[in-house]
């Protein structure tokens, strides 16, 4: 072979050698990873690789007043907003650095106001949907104002104002978006689904105002966001019925409420007499079971409406989540572990320690976020 076709071939071979390795970081940079994001006092968010079982990143809240409340992580997973700073305020970290890349601080001069769990991010990533509470301080008394939600612009940076404000009812502790974007759900007594841009409540889902006969008030206590798998908000409820007497077992109902969050069906159903308590559950992606925690880890079938499965857990844990195959279950909150669990035979397979210092996890919420692997 000449000298030309060896240059020829050697140019052949390096072009091949270039185009693999081009290949090669492609095929790296869209390789993905699922995490749980998780907070704990005094003021840190912990990103958790949940298939290798180790935390990954953790990062300070600036000025978080020691406590993390609820959160929720931006569509593209690449931003996590807080309510911290005792429901104050609302800040969104870069889950890479833990830069602080927007705040809104809600107090504004004798304006006090505050959150109160609720809150969530539009689902193209452009808007943060915040209740919140609010009292004028006079010099000789306390004024109270009307409840809100205040809409803010998540590229606002540090000393992010509203964009727009609207009321809303007492006593709201959830706040959900539809996941065609159209529509924000607002939970308190009942379930308001309502126009995001004007506030005008278009539809109200029954709970406390249920029409169920011999039933009692329902009892909900729920401000964890737990839909990420498959956009089906869930909760547990506990009712009594009157035409049976108070010493009967079977007075005593716990049921188990739904909202798709992307068709907007809405259902109660039983599923028990009340034996234990349930704080919050997750829908499985497959959409055939949810599964419950408090002391007990409970699998629920969603075609029978009955209790199928429980497992006495380690300690108290208050969230729930799972895998987006639906191959794990994650518990989490109060302590400074998240446990994880086999769903078919609810053994524990899994456990990550939080770092030391941890305080506990209290009343965070557990997020799971897919996105291109943290280096």
């Amino acid at each position: 072979m000449g000298k030309i076709g060896i240059i020829l071939v050697g140019a052949f071979l390096l072009s091949q050698a270039l185009l693999s390795q081009v290949g090669q970081t492609e095929a790296q940079a869209a390789e993905t990873t699922e995490y749980l994001i998780t907070g704990t006092k005094p003021g840190y968010i912990h990103i958790l690789d949940m298939k290798k079982q180790e935390v990954v990143r953790s990062h300070k809240v600036p000025n978080a007043g020691r406590t993390i409340f609820s959160m929720a992580p931006s569509p593209d997973g690449k931003v996590v907003y807080i309510m911290t700073n005792r429901m104050k305020s609302l800040v969104g970290l870069d889950i890479d650095t833990g830069e602080q890349l927007f705040r809104a601080d809600f107090i504004e001069g004798n304006i006090r106001r505050q959150g109160f769990f609720a809150f969530d991010v539009s689902r193209d990533g452009r808007e943060l949907y915040v209740y919140q509470l609010s009292t004028e301080i006079l010099l000789s008394e306390y004024k109270q104002l009307p409840t809100r939600i205040a809409v803010y612009d998540t590229s606002s940076g540090l000393n992010a104002r509203p964009i727009r404000t609207f009321e809303a009812p007492r006593r709201i502790h959830m706040l959900m978006k539809s996941k065609d974007d159209n529509w924000l759900y607002a939970m308190g007594f009942d379930i308001y689904k309502m126009n995001p841009e004007t506030g005008e409540i278009v539809e109200t889902l029954p709970l406390r105002n249920w029409t169920l006969e011999n039933r009692s008030l329902p009892d909900v206590l729920d401000f964890w966001p737990l839909w990420d798998q498959t956009d089906i908000f869930s909760t547990p409820v506990y009712s009594v019925k009157t035409d049976l007497a108070a010493d009967d077992p079977a007075a005593y109902k716990t049921g188990l409420l739904t909202l798709d969050l992307e068709s907007g069906k809405y259902e109660i159903n039983d599923f028990e007499d009340t034996s234990v308590l349930i704080f919050s559950t997750v829908i499985s992606p497959n959409g055939k079971h949810a599964f419950g925690t408090y002391t007990q880890l409970s699998k629920i079938d969603l075609d029978s409406n009955r209790l199928i499965g429980r497992i006495d857990q380690d300690h108290t844990y208050y969230a729930v989540n799972i895998a987006a195959d639906g191959s794990q279950v994650y518990v989490g909150g109060a302590a400074c572990d998240v446990a994880t669990y086999d769903p078919e035979t609810l053994k524990k397979i899994g456990q990550i320690f939080l770092p030391k210092g941890c305080g506990d996890q209290s009343t965070a919420s557990l997020r799971m976020i897919q996105r291109e692997t943290l280096k």
